[in-house]
């Protein structure tokens, strides 16, 4: 694990133990974590930003929230999961998730799509 990532993580966990393990500004966390496990290209960026005034998870989630309720439907704000994950990376700076190449397929390739299975008939075999 590269250092940038170690510290980006320690400063995320660091700032988690500030709220309650479930709460909104816990699973931002929780979300960026993963985000940069998946690509750690922006680790850098976070662990010099999260620390400074108006860039911690609670501000962050404020936007997440601030989206919810501009999106309300009745007495209900919502914000889904995509909506979320780009906001934090808006927010933070990091790549778009179209963006990001897939953790299994070399960057540069195109993973190869699923093969069509063959129709097995028993009569075949006889």
């Amino acid at each position: 694990m590269n250092a940038n990532l170690q510290t980006a993580l320690n400063k995320i966990d660091e700032q988690q133990k500030k709220f309650k393990q479930g709460s909104a500004p816990w699973c931002v966390g929780e979300q960026l974590k993963d985000m940069l496990r998946e690509n750690a290209t922006g680790a850098g960026i976070v662990a010099m930003d999260i620390d400074q005034k108006g860039m911690g998870l609670a501000d962050c989630e404020k936007k997440i929230a601030a989206f919810a309720r501009d999106h309300k439907q009745g007495n209900l704000g919502f914000c889904g999961p995509a909506d979320a994950d780009r906001i934090i990376r808006e927010f933070y700076g990091l790549p778009a998730r179209s963006e990001t190449p897939h953790p299994i397929a070399p960057a540069g390739t195109q993973a190869a799509a699923p093969a069509r299975r063959k129709i097995i008939r028993l009569e075949d075999f006889l």
